[in-house]
């Protein structure tokens, strides 16, 4: 079956990236064939806007603030692009995709697909998703067209409506032309019942990064060039606050190791592979990222998790109550992994539905 892979638009990402080779992968295994829709951001002003927001940037460059941005869109653009080229070597080699879109009028002249699957990561969540909530419900595919419409994994990331009564009717009506839809968050099951979203019913799945196994991405590693980790306690952080710095400091005179950071951005930003490598040789893990919970528990690390209100706790709250993780001192990794093994055996059976 030819199926197009739909998730948030491309970016320099580490777990959005993983999320989707994953996906992508289980599904090729079962004989598919798959290509992700390369959604990409694009910043820019409508023509009609150019000359009054152009004037007006001026103004405040010369009169307010020398530091400001005419050409902002442009400027928004190169900094995305740059950004990205430190995640396109994995995405080139790894991900069949399209070409380019970024324009979403350009989805409607997406043809020769048996089934569309959505997801996962954030996708169904307003604040994340934004302008492109619609899209992720597939409203760009005709209701008539005969295909396969699957969501799997798709999270709202919280476990608060952040829907207004006229979006949840509004997308109740594409909800309904879904065949499968499956969840991150037992909560978002809740949601969609006061929602009045039913049928189809909706189940909880793990996470794709969780289909695979720790041997699955020790190949990719080994398929790439990569080199020794500059510390021994990987410290993954989203969000930098003075606080997470000292805890971070104390933890490590408390642990006896020594710390080292990657992040998305600046001169920490590294290759997948290499992100990878710092969970396989790291000791401790200290993290904010829902990915980065998830890759400690792939990697069997012992980890310090600050939670992420703007991320939304729901995740992570979802990932270690249905693991049943107590806490993360004193975790039975062989329970852990027969745990694991019997939630991934369920969700591969929402993905083995699709004909």
């Amino acid at each position: 079956m030819k199926i197009a892979l739909l998730n948030l638009p491309y970016d320099n990402n580490y777990g959005g990236n993983l999320q989707r080779y994953a996906l992508m992968k289980v599904l090729q295994d079962m004989g598919h064939d798959v290509t992700h829709i390369n959604l990409r951001f694009h910043w820019r002003l409508p023509w009609y806007k150019m000359p009054y927001v152009y004037v007006k940037r001026v103004v405040k460059k010369l009169i307010i603030d020398h530091h400001a941005c005419v050409f902002l869109e442009q400027k928004l653009n190169d900094r995305y692009e740059q950004l990205c080229k430190v995640t396109d070597p994995f995405y080139e080699r790894y991900i069949k995709h399209t070409d380019v879109i970024p324009d979403l009028k350009q989805l409607s002249e997406l043809n020769g697909f048996d089934a569309f699957v959505v997801g996962s990561d954030q996708v169904w969540r307003k604040t994340i998703a934004n302008k492109y909530l619609k899209t992720m419900f597939l409203d760009f595919v005709p209701k008539n067209q005969n295909v396969l419409r699957i969501a799997y994994g798709v999270s709202l990331g919280s476990d608060r409506n952040e829907l207004s009564e006229k979006e949840i009717h509004y997308l109740a009506d594409l909800y309904k032309l879904f065949n499968a839809v499956s969840v991150r968050e037992e909560s978002a099951l809740r949601l969609f019942d006061s929602y009045g979203w039913k049928n189809p019913k909706a189940s909880a799945v793990l996470d794709p990064t969780l289909l695979l196994d720790k041997d699955d991405y020790i190949e990719l590693i080994n398929n790439s060039t990569t080199v020794p980790s500059k510390g021994n306690l990987f410290c993954y952080i989203l969000d930098e606050t003075k606080e997470k710095w000292e805890k971070i400091r104390t933890m490590e005179q408390e642990l006896g190791l020594k710390a080292f950071e990657i992040s998305l951005k600046g001169e920490c930003s590294v290759s997948i592979e290499q992100w990878l490598r710092s969970f396989n040789d790291a000791e401790y893990v200290i993290t904010d990222s829902y990915h980065g919970l998830l890759f400690s528990i792939i990697f069997r690390k012992p980890f310090y998790l600050f939670k992420n209100q703007y991320r939304g706790n729901a995740r992570f709250d979802s990932v270690l109550d249905t693991l049943e993780i107590s806490n993360n001192i004193d975790i039975d990794w062989d329970q852990l992994s027969n745990q694991l093994n019997g939630k991934r055996n369920q969700s591969l059976q929402f993905i083995s539905k699709v004909p």
